[in-house]
């Protein structure tokens, strides 16, 4: 006698509500932050690096800076990141490739002015170029719900 096995599927809305902005420096990760301290005067720190666990057994390593005050938080990721076992470099978001880090911006009130921020850090001498990025757009989304 065979049973029937039912599958329920979860489906979970997750809110995306941040900004998200791609960063290309050829700076290592603590110039760059170092560089967004300066230009945003916040204070970026070094986090413990994140542990991403990719299917085929793999985990990336993911260097971050975080800053938080009452009005937001700012989370500075690398996107060029090395695997634990090979320490071969990948992607974090690979359809991000361009950029080298990822500044993701969340707001816990509506008070900031992102067109003064994007100013500033575009005057900052050690980040080479910015671009606004559009969360929805991008794949793998996912891999900024932490």
């Amino acid at each position: 006698m065979s049973r029937s096995v039912k599958k329920l599927k979860l489906k979970a809305d997750y809110s995306y509500d941040f900004h998200l902005i791609g960063v290309i420096s050829q700076s290592k990760d603590y110039t760059v932050s170092w560089a967004i301290n300066k230009a945003l005067d916040i204070g970026l720190r070094k986090e413990s690096d994140l542990e991403v666990d990719l299917k085929n057994a793999e985990k990336l390593i993911v260097s971050n800076f975080v800053f938080e005050n009452d009005f937001r938080r700012f989370t500075l990721l690398a996107n060029k990141v090395l695997t634990e076992t090979a320490m071969t470099q990948k992607l974090f978001v690979p359809s991000l490739g361009t950029f080298d880090y990822l500044l993701k911006i969340e707001e816990f009130e509506e008070t900031s002015d992102l067109d003064m921020l994007f100013s500033a850090l575009r005057r900052s001498e050690k980040i080479d170029s910015i671009v606004k990025l559009d969360v929805n757009k991008i794949k793998e989304k996912e891999s900024f719900l932490f």
